[in-house]
Formats: C-alpha cells, structure tokens, sequence
C-alpha cells in the first residue's frame, strides 16, 4: 500500500519535511495504528497536538487507510 502523506505547520519543521510517499506492507492499517507508527518515527510528534485527515476529510481513529490515500497531519488551528 502506498500513502502520500503531508505536514502542515509544526509537524512540518518536526519532521523536516512537507510531504513523503511510504509504502507499507500492512493491510488494513487503521489511522490510530499509522499514528502510533508515524511516533515512532517522528517521536517529536507525540508532544504536539495534531489532527488526521484521510483525502482532506477529517478522518476518526479507526478510519482504515487504502492504496493511493493521502494522510494529512495538521496542527491545531485558530481563527478569527
């Protein structure tokens, strides 16, 4: 399965990088599954505060990822 995923913000400078392409052997990976392996590789991640969102919709924990999806990490957001 491949996923092109992409940093926004914080997350962005934490990984030093705005978007990679991972293939992954696992087959039915959930969002909550590649969010605890995405912290592993990025350890910096687990002291931030961060959303998931799967094809630019807000995705839930247990969301199951596809080949081709595309994986947003998005920071906390304000507004006015």
């Amino acid at each position: 399965m491949i996923l092109n995923i992409k940093y926004f913000g914080v997350l962005a400078e934490l990984t030093k990088k705005k978007e990679e392409q991972l293939v992954l052997e696992e087959p039915n990976m959930t969002v909550n599954s590649f969010k605890s392996k995405m912290e592993s590789a990025y350890q910096e991640m687990q002291s931030v505060s961060y959303t998931i969102a799967v094809n630019q919709a807000i995705a839930g924990v247990d969301t199951t990822l596809n080949d081709q999806d595309v994986i947003a990490f998005l920071p906390p957001y304000a507004g006015g």
